[in-house]
């Protein structure tokens, strides 16, 4: 995958999952803003060369799969393949092409949308499935903690001393990618750190399950109507201690995580869809 890839990969990956939505009887979500979304596909062409693959055919772009490696925790960001070509071997040959950028890491992760093809595909890896839930609605009754406050990108080390603690490697830079993005940073002094925006969870690390409470309890009270937080699994209780109390509500068959190798405790923590 080369950066002029960037823009007809996004496009491909919103008509992906407009159709996996359709397919699942779910409303299909507004596309986001191209130029925000463009930023994720861009750094990790320029990052993660060896994990960004694409297939083409003469109508175009008819798969992408993109992968990180950051200090030898790897990750699968994103696999489409164009509706009508799946299970025709593209996203295999993608996923494999992906999958040998990490083959030898320490560790492994993938966040799969509920599609049960891609399950298979990731349990063929090797990996162990962990049921997840997804919380939604419009917190209610919830105060912003005193002790949180807006991070910035001189707060990167302590994120990166989270990351090491909860998941045994940093995300690094990819966190100022998100704030690139137009997402905001949100610290704990040392507990923890959140990444939210438009309404969603994107990532939450701390040091301990009550840091974290603190850290989602801020994340809600922030929000001006629907939050959504995703890929909750049975390891992060204390979220869902949080969900509860703010009256938001849980929904299964979205989604679950994929781990192997050493992730670290991976709690308490919620991972970022794109960026693991």
């Amino acid at each position: 995958m080369t950066e002029d890839d960037v823009f007809p990969a996004l496009d491909l990956t919103n008509e992906t999952f407009a159709d996996l939505e359709r397919r699942l009887g779910e409303e299909v979500q507004p596309f986001p803003d191209p130029a925000m979304a463009s930023i994720r596909f861009r750094d990790l062409v320029r990052r993660d060369p060896g994990g960004s693959w694409v297939a083409e055919d003469e109508q175009g772009l008819a798969g992408c799969a993109l992968a990180l490696r950051r200090e030898d925790v790897w990750g699968l960001s994103l696999l489409v393949v164009r509706p009508g070509l799946q299970s025709g071997g593209v996203g295999s040959e993608l996923l494999r092409r992906a999958y040998d950028y990490g083959a030898d890491a320490r560790g492994k992760i993938i966040l799969s949308s509920p599609d049960a093809r891609a399950m298979r595909a990731y349990h063929r890896l090797g990996l162990d499935l962990h049921p997840a839930v997804l919380a939604k609605g419009e917190p209610r009754d919830v105060t912003a903690p005193a002790d949180v406050r807006l991070g910035t990108p001189e707060d990167l080390p302590f994120t990166a001393e989270v990351d090491r603690h909860v998941r045994h490697g940093a995300h690094g830079d990819d966190i100022l990618t998100q704030l690139e993005m137009g997402q905001t940073l949100l610290i704990a002094p040392g507990r923890g750190y959140a990444v939210h925006g438009n309404g969603s969870l994107r990532m939450l690390a701390a040091f301990e399950p009550d840091g974290a409470r603190e850290l989602l309890r801020a994340v809600f009270a922030a929000a001006t109507g629907t939050v959504v937080v995703n890929f909750i699994t049975a390891a992060q209780q204390w979220a869902l201690d949080v969900c509860m109390e703010a009256k938001v509500d849980l929904q299964t068959g979205t989604g679950v995580v994929f781990l192997g190798g050493d992730v670290g405790p991976f709690s308490p923590y919620i991972p970022s869809g794109a960026f693991l």
